[in-house]
């Protein structure tokens, strides 16, 4: 093997490289990387020295004798500690390894192994595997990278790794971040991004058709890169989301994790995170019992096998509690992986191994295997076979392009020091450019059928997304166990469709789970008994006022009546119907926009009119009593019962004039139109196994300056009622008993001033109150209206049945000697 270069002047080169490009890095992202090289490179400079604690594990063992291949080596950097353990894919890794050593066709004369060192999912891990692996004293140069391990850790080695000219092909790392080819020249991903996994987050929620979900993120860039691409599918097809952004603190804890995380409402929530901190989110969410049919989560599908059992009971929680918030989550697989993929098609990278050979064989005799003694295998391996075979093709492309091209061997012989002969594969050092150039278009070109589907990369070294596999965790009936059961398969162009065997019913035995948004509406109207009592009085009280103008009618002519001026309570007799059909129509049940506001403009009109007849006619009785006794003037003008009337109809024409001045201003809502508001009487309730809310509203009567307009209309009904207070303290010391009305109707002023004062009260307190408000409006009315019929009408039948012929009206007289004129 050739000596290692001198380091400072290499070290030197790859610094004067760093500098030359920083003016063409396009973006702080990018720059960062850039001085993050800068000063790792520099660090080493000053160390002069890899870290001493790494050791490093080589398979397969080399063979020596004269009849043993020549050994080419690559650095193999992945996880077997940190937040995210990679080495689970190794096992595949392992097994095309050993095919590729025995197939004769591959690297003729070669054997090929790798150099594993631990990253640790961490970045400044990575940095010192991938420095301790370049600068080894022991095997000097790679040919090239396969690593290193999760996302975190590849980020930082991918962006330095062409600068020591070695190409980078990741199995296991999927941040959206890689697709940048100007910050990862040389690096190959064998998975599709995570960008395309929230792709496939956005087809569910648009299958089901969610309005809102929850997006729970850890503060990595794999995870915010790719959040932030579903977060612009939403906003574009106007679902609701919001965003927790999680910060692991120290021993993989959550800062602040609480109830809070979770209380916004939603139902739909997409974790997006390491498995500490899915394990962690998990098991607060059963603390606050956050279960299926009510609650849905999503996790990340290459979480390893039983993810959720390792070290929960920090957390607070046990596997069954775990298991029991999981069941019924769903997860969405990336398509390339064997696990998923039809057991008898065969792949090209070993002749007749079908996808069932390579799943039996890599569980049967590389779980728990020297070197590493990996105890388990997961999802990702049938991609780590893959990424291994896409780099020895490479690389065995490369030899052959060498070995026929003399003018491509030159090129790579610059970089040789002491020439003796053709350029040769294993001569390769970092300085040698086209060693690296050569690789990298043959990895372009990469295009074969793998364990794990179709292998081929786009303009950016990504693999392209054939399917997406939808898992849902179920409990296995007969052993009891959590597992993954493929449900349904998500297309490229994100149609969702079920799996064979597979339907809604399967998939949601108790509902499709509820998005905290949809709900069941219910509009109320007044409440059925208080319906029937309040239109039961209704009637009464239009029949007692048919009664009492029927009495009015019978005996006008009698000389008690005609003191009364029966033509006036005529009107007094109208509006009372006018103001119990009111009654009616304020509990009258209305469940539509159009009903709820003609029967609002009903009631306004009627309790206007109604009042305006009623009591102005008693006003207007009153001030006749007035004038007749307060002026003793022998030449004053009689005042005859048509003038009296024509009073009562300038209150209703002031009325009418309101009314429809501002029905103008409303337009076609009238008066007064209807509003959905929530009814504050009923609470909302949580209906069915998903916990659907149903919220329970009710119509009011609104309009545009609502507020104004009423204090105008009941204002100058107060107004009136103030006048009725002073003509009945002015007439209190008349004694006729025709017309010593003043006490009653003093009381009947009193009561109903009381009662207009909580009516209007109640139109501004209580108004989404509506069996309240309903109650305490009609109530008021009823009684205003009755004590008004009770003291003008029952009064005089009490009267005139004690003294039919009227003997006894003028018993006991006013001072005054003027009589009032008779109707």
């Amino acid at each position: 093997m050739p000596d290692m270069p001198d380091m400072r002047s290499l070290l030197k080169f790859r610094t004067d490289k760093i500098r030359s490009l920083e003016p063409h890095l396009q973006n702080v992202h990018e720059k960062m990387w850039g001085k993050l090289l800068l000063v790792s490179l520099l660090s080493l400079l000053s160390s002069n020295a890899a870290s001493p604690g790494l050791v490093d594990v080589i398979y397969p063992p080399v063979e020596n004798g004269p009849d043993a291949r020549t050994p080419l080596y690559f650095s193999l950097i992945q996880s077997f500690s940190g937040q995210y353990i990679s080495v689970y894919s190794l096992p595949g890794l392992h097994m095309a390894l050993d095919f590729i050593n025995q197939d004769n066709t591959l690297l003729p004369g070669y054997s090929l192994h790798y150099v594993f060192t631990d990253a640790a999912c961490d970045r400044k891990e990575a940095l010192n595997a991938f420095h301790h692996q370049v600068f080894d004293k022991v095997i000097t140069n790679k040919l090239g990278v396969i690593g290193s391990g999760c996302s975190v850790s590849t980020e930082p080695t991918a962006a330095i790794s062409h600068y020591y000219n070695l190409v980078q092909v990741s199995c296991i790392a999927s941040s959206p971040a890689f697709r940048n080819r100007v910050l990862f020249p040389r690096y190959f991903q064998i998975l599709p991004t995570d960008a395309s996994q929230a792709n496939a987050f956005y087809a569910m929620i648009r299958h089901y058709n969610w309005r809102r979900v929850a997006l729970i993120v850890q503060d990595e860039n794999l995870f915010t890169a790719a959040i932030d691409e579903l977060k612009e599918d939403l906003f574009k097809d106007g679902v609701e989301y919001t965003e927790e952004t999680l910060v692991i603190v120290e021993d993989d804890i959550i800062e602040g994790l609480s109830r809070d995380t979770f209380d916004d409402g939603s139902r739909i929530f997409i974790v997006a995170g390491y498995a500490p901190v899915g394990r962690q989110i998990m098991c607060e969410a059963y603390k606050n019992n956050l279960l299926y049919p009510r609650y849905l989560f999503f996790t990340i599908s290459w979480y390893s096998e039983g993810w959720w059992r390792d070290g929960v009971e920090q957390y607070g929680c046990t596997q069954e509690q775990m298991e029991q918030v999981l069941e019924h989550t769903l997860t969405i697989v990336f398509l390339p992986s064997a696990r998923y993929l039809d057991p008898s098609l065969t792949t090209d990278t070993k002749t007749n191994l079908t996808i069932g050979e390579y799943l039996r064989r890599e569980s049967e005799e590389y779980v728990n295997r020297a070197p590493l003694n990996i105890s388990k295998v997961d999802d990702l391996s049938s991609d780590c076979y893959d990424g291994m075979y896409a780099f020895t093709y490479a690389l065995n492309s490369t030899i052959n392009d060498l070995n026929t091209n003399m003018t491509l061997n030159d090129m790579a012989n610059n970089y040789v020091d002491n020439v003796t002969g053709p350029f040769r594969i294993e001569s390769f050092s970092y300085e040698n450019s086209v060693v690296m150039e050569t690789m990298f278009k043959n990895l372009e070109r990469t295009n074969f059928r793998g364990v794990s589907g179709d292998v081929h990369f786009d303009s950016n070294g990504i693999r392209a997304v054939t399917q997406f596999i939808v898992l849902q965790y179920r409990k296995n009936q007969s052993t009891g166990d959590l597992e993954s059961v493929v449900v349904g398969r998500i297309s490229p162009d994100l149609t969702f469709t079920f799996e064979p065997g597979e339907t809604e019913d399967t998939v949601w035995p108790r509902g499709v789970p509820y998005d905290g948004v949809t709900v069941n509406e219910e509009v109320l109207a007044v409440h059925v008994a208080l319906t029937v009592v309040l239109t039961f009085l209704s009637c009464a009280g239009i029949i007692f006022s048919i009664v009492c103008l029927l009495f009015n009618f019978y005996f006008r002519n009698t000389k008690l009546i005609r003191l009364t001026s029966p033509n006036l309570n005529y009107l007094i007799g109208s509006g009372a119907i006018l103001l119990y059909l009111a009654i009616t129509v304020t509990v009258w049940p209305a469940t539509t926009a159009t009903a709820a506001g003609v029967l609002c403009n009903l009631q306004v009109w009627l309790t206007g009119f109604g009042y305006s007849l009623c009591y102005g006619t008693i006003l207007v009785k009153m001030w006749r009593v007035y004038y007749i006794f307060n002026n003793p003037n022998s030449q004053k003008k009689k005042l005859h019962d048509w003038m009296l009337t024509l009073m009562v109809l300038c209150f209703l024409v002031i009325d009418l004039a309101m009314l429809v001045v501002y029905s103008a201003v409303q337009g076609s809502r009238g008066v007064l139109g209807a509003e959905r508001v929530d009814d504050d009487e009923t609470s909302n309730i949580e209906e069915g196994h998903q916990g659907i809310p149903r919220d329970f509203y009710v119509y009011v009567c609104s309009s545009l300056a609502r507020d104004i307009f009423l204090g105008i209309f009941y204002g100058y009904k107060a107004l009136l009622q103030v006048c009725g207070l002073f003509l009945a303290f002015a007439t209190r010391k008349v004694k006729v008993k025709g017309l010593d009305d003043s006490k009653w109707i003093a009381a009947t002023i009193y009561i109903t001033s009381i009662v207009l004062a909580i009516t209007i009260l109640s139109l501004y307190t209580l108004g989404g109150l509506q069996n309240r408000f309903s109650g305490v409006f009609t109530v008021g009315l009823f009684i205003g209206t009755t004590f008004i019929m009770a003291f003008v009408f029952v009064s005089k039948m009490h009267t005139l049945l004690r003294d039919p012929d009227g003997k006894r009206v003028f018993s006991k007289s006013s001072p005054s000697e003027n009589q009032p004129p008779s109707s």
